[in-house]
């Protein structure tokens, strides 16, 4: 063992490699208004599992890159952290977030560039996208064979600077339930494609497909449904969150701040705007630096409450002319991607 994987496995408590053993599937978010400045600390980070949580240890973790490649490979965590790496932060969100939801994230993320990974298998010239497969299984169809869980990712998204294998979350090893002890990261997309606990990145020709992960049902989750067409999933869309106040707060008469998040996919967050009357007017708020272009950012609005019933809303917009709309898309069928603005009520006295 080198001096430096030594001393990174002691600062995070793992000289040992016992497994860590795997829970039940779970689901966890926490509010936002418990999120203190702009990173989400490990302890708030939602957990969505689609399986029970796979036994993990950092002495048996492998990641195998195969497939269409010209030199297949197999490396270990102590091969990963020997690795340059780099370091971002960045938003990560269910796709099925709800509109006022908090299945959202924001941290420091630190890890080894995929492209960096592909590079050294050497993909075929017509390689076109990159199966990743986690190291938890079971079934999304009833009666269905348990499955690994696994997503297929354009080469080209796995190639830009900022997808990762990511091992540090806010500059500690990444937590069990949020994939440990790597996982993909891909800053601008929904988490699905994010697989935790990875073990194996297949690359593939476009007209490959995985039987695998069809019989699994998972083909057939993150889509974008209308009655013309059905769409892959992919970039998150621009959105905002009221912290504070919360649904169904009374308050005092008197002057408050109204804080929440605001976040993109594409571009950075430009403008946010606060409307008290369920959208009729709209003031613009306050944001606070945004780290990254994948990072959120913190807004705030002062509001002099006076006595009556309120509808509160928050609207973002990001460089590349994105806004968040007002309305859900009454032709959407699916329950993705909701960022429409969701009203939060609350009356003052």
């Amino acid at each position: 063992m080198t001096r430096r994987e030594l001393l990174w496995l002691a600062s995070a408590g793992l000289i040992s490699g016992p497994a860590i053993r795997g829970s039940d599937p779970q689901n966890l978010s926490y509010p936002l208004r418990m999120v203190e400045g702009s990173v989400t600390p490990p302890n708030l980070l939602f957990v969505r599992d689609h399986f029970r949580e796979p036994e993990v240890s950092l002495d048996s973790w492998k990641l195998r890159i195969e497939g269409r490649v010209e030199r297949p490979y197999e490396l270990g965590f102590a091969d990963l952290v020997e690795l340059p790496s780099r370091r971002l932060e960045a938003v990560l969100e269910c796709a099925g977030n709800a509109a006022h939801g908090s299945a959202v994230s924001n941290g420091l993320w630190e890890g080894v560039r995929i492209s960096s990974l592909l590079e050294s298998a050497r993909p075929a010239a017509d390689a076109a996208c990159v199966l990743l497969e986690g190291a938890d299984s079971g079934s999304s169809l009833q009666h269905g064979s348990p499955l690994p869980y696994s997503q297929v990712v354009p080469i080209e998204k796995c190639r830009e600077d900022s997808s990762l294998l990511a091992f540090k979350y806010n500059d500690l090893t990444l937590p069990k339930h949020n994939g440990f002890p790597a996982r993909a990261l891909f800053p601008g997309w929904y988490g699905m494609d994010s697989v935790k606990w990875l073990r194996r990145m297949v690359v593939l020709h476009a007209d490959e497909q995985d039987s695998a992960l069809q019989r699994s049902g998972m083909d057939r989750l993150y889509n974008r449904v209308t009655a013309e067409k059905t769409i892959r999933l992919s970039t998150v869309q621009v959105k905002s969150a009221i912290a504070w106040p919360t649904e169904a707060l009374k308050l005092p008469a008197g002057h408050y701040v109204v804080w929440g998040f605001a976040w993109s996919g594409t571009d950075a967050v430009r403008n946010l705007s606060v409307s008290v009357n369920n959208g009729k007017d709209w003031d613009a708020a306050r944001l606070e630096p945004q780290t990254d272009r994948h990072s959120w950012v913190r807004w705030s609005y002062g509001w002099q409450a006076k006595p009556g019933e309120y509808s509160l809303m928050s609207r973002a917009s990001d460089a590349g002319g994105n806004e968040q709309p007002v309305r859900r898309d009454p032709a959407r069928k699916d329950g993705y991607e909701l960022n429409w603005c969701m009203p939060i009520r609350c009356s003052v006295r």
